[in-house]
């Protein structure tokens, strides 16, 4: 519930790497401003489901967040994309087909 009643979602993470919060965040269609650090880049994707950050550049983060506030029509869009992504690239369904190939792979 968090996640959907919030307009964005801000992630100072320095160090990560495929970080579920950010899937929990695109999964409510919530979009997301954090640092191009490890795996973030993965999910947030610049300009289509948030804002990527310089590394460790406050200034930067901020203007994301501000950009993304001002910007309501920007922000809607975002919200769409993250839905459609988390559902097309991270079902749950989609996540036991993988797993389901990868134990095959092995046993074989």
């Amino acid at each position: 519930m968090a996640y959907s009643a919030a307009d964005l979602f801000i992630f100072p993470t320095r160090a990560d790497n495929l970080p579920l919060v950010l899937q929990e965040s695109m999964a409510c269609g919530t979009p997301m401003v954090s640092f191009d650090i490890g795996g973030v880049p993965d999910l947030v994707r610049p300009m289509v489901t948030g804002y990527l950050a310089k590394p460790e550049d406050a200034k930067d983060f901020c203007n994301g967040i501000v950009e993304l506030l001002e910007n309501e029509q920007l922000q809607q869009t975002m919200s769409v994309n993250c839905r459609t992504i988390a559902l097309t690239e991270y079902s749950l369904e989609l996540q036991a087909e993988r797993y389901i190939k990868l134990y095959k792979e092995i046993l074989l």
